[in-house]
């Protein structure tokens, strides 16, 4: 019943797609997308995770009344990228507020270790570092979150693979 309310909320919406370019702006790609991005849904949930576990990171929207939809990343082809679920010991064992630091190729990179989802979702536990062309990761660094004070660095690290570290052990299989 919201068109009998207002005329600038809809209950089906198109989805967006955002791209940042070099000049560190968001572009709307959305046109280029796919045929999924012409239409309208309901949509209120939204899950990132990498579905078919080749490094690049998918998304499920979840449709009210609908059937999920599965939007598969094709734009990764051809980039180098390394797999990390995190396990701690005596952080949390999700390692959420995790710092991880990785250089490949010249350039470093970080981000924060979190959690949580959207609507009714959940986002997939591990971190997928994106290296580009580069044909390996020249230091992987993580600092665990309080109250651990461990920070583990790592090198001669797999590419194109997932890998699980373990709070002051290592690398576990």
């Amino acid at each position: 019943m919201i068109a009998e309310y207002s005329l600038q909320v809809a209950w089906k919406e198109p989805l967006l797609l955002f791209r940042q370019g070099d000049d560190g702006k968001l572009h709307n790609v959305s046109e280029q997308a796919g045929p999924a991005f012409r239409k309208a849904f309901n949509a209120r949930g939204l899950a990132v995770g990498d579905y078919d576990n080749d490094g690049a990171l998918d998304v499920l929207v979840c449709v009210n009344g609908g059937a999920p939809l599965l939007l598969k990343n094709n734009a990764a082809r051809g980039n180098n990228w390394l797999g990390v679920k995190l396990e701690g010991v005596n952080c949390n064992r999700d390692a959420v507020g995790a710092r991880i630091s990785w250089s490949a190729g010249g350039r470093k990179r970080s981000r924060l270790k979190n959690s949580g989802g959207s609507y009714l979702s959940s986002h997939d536990p591990r971190v997928v570092l994106g290296i580009g062309t580069a044909t390996k990761i020249d230091e992987l660094e993580i600092r665990w979150p309080g109250p651990s004070k461990q920070i583990d660095k790592f090198t001669n690290l797999p590419i194109n693979q997932y890998i699980r570290v373990v709070e002051g052990k290592g690398i576990a299989s």
